[in-house]
């Protein structure tokens, strides 16, 4: 829908409802990429897309599954489900989960985290763990790759860009002070652990903590738990005695 709006509607047009399905959050990159499907049946695009975030969702879930650590299996066991609704409403989730898992802790990760931020702003919480490292050329990189993805929104009418976080707000929906408070909370788990193995987990936890429009799909970024994590959860089959 945001890709046929781009194609001569506003991109952000005035909206009744902040938590419908169809409201665009996102930078107008993502847009722009999905204009030349417009071109394609509707239907055969959804199918497609259904299927790719199913695929991505495998991605995400692999590196737990190849570790045979029963810790980490349980955790993807417990978030395939999470996935596997955000793949059949066409939620974009599984795809940047899979592009962090696979992404973060690389030479690719910088990248990968300004372009998941660009679209859910809050995986900028990623660079914390840079900063904390001191790996200041990592954290400087992520955020510019943000910011050049996320800047062309001035070139819109951004009066109606949705700001409300909407009625499924989560702990937003009790208190901003509720929200804030777990934010806080995540933030200090991060800083706490970002220079241990469990780094990059912490930082996933902050993400989530972070976010006011909190959905059951988006603990799907504990998946991004990172390469350390995986290699020092222990012995793959212990040996009993």
């Amino acid at each position: 829908g945001a890709a046929e709006r781009l194609r001569g509607t506003p991109l952000y047009p005035p909206i009744a409802d902040p938590g419908a399905a169809s409201v665009d959050r996102y930078a107008p990159w993502f847009a722009a990429a999905w204009v030349p499907l417009t071109f394609v049946p509707r239907d055969a695009v959804g199918v497609g897309w259904v299927l790719a975030m199913f695929a991505a969702s495998g991605v995400a879930l692999w590196p737990l599954v190849e570790s045979r650590r029963w810790g980490l299996v349980l955790l993807g066991g417990l978030l395939a489900p999470f996935l596997a609704g955000a793949s059949i409403h066409g939620n974009v989730q599984p795809l940047i989960v899979a592009g962090l898992v696979r992404t973060v802790d690389g030479r690719a990760g910088p990248l990968g985290i300004g372009i998941s931020a660009s679209l859910k702003g809050f995986p900028l919480l990623y660079t914390v763990r840079y900063a904390v490292l001191g790996e200041w050329r990592r954290c400087l990189v992520a955020v510019a790759a943000a910011l050049v993805l996320t800047a062309p929104m001035l070139l819109f009418d951004l009066s109606h860009y949705p700001l409300s976080p909407g009625p499924l707000a989560g702990r937003w929906l009790v208190s901003p002070i509720a929200w804030a408070g777990g934010a806080v909370v995540g933030l200090a788990a991060l800083l706490r652990f970002a220079r241990g193995r469990a780094g990059w987990f912490a930082a996933s936890l902050a993400v989530v903590m972070a976010m006011p429009r909190l959905l059951y799909y988006d603990m799907t970024f504990l998946l991004v738990t990172g390469r350390e994590l995986l290699e020092s959860a222990g012995p793959p089959n212990p040996t009993r005695r």
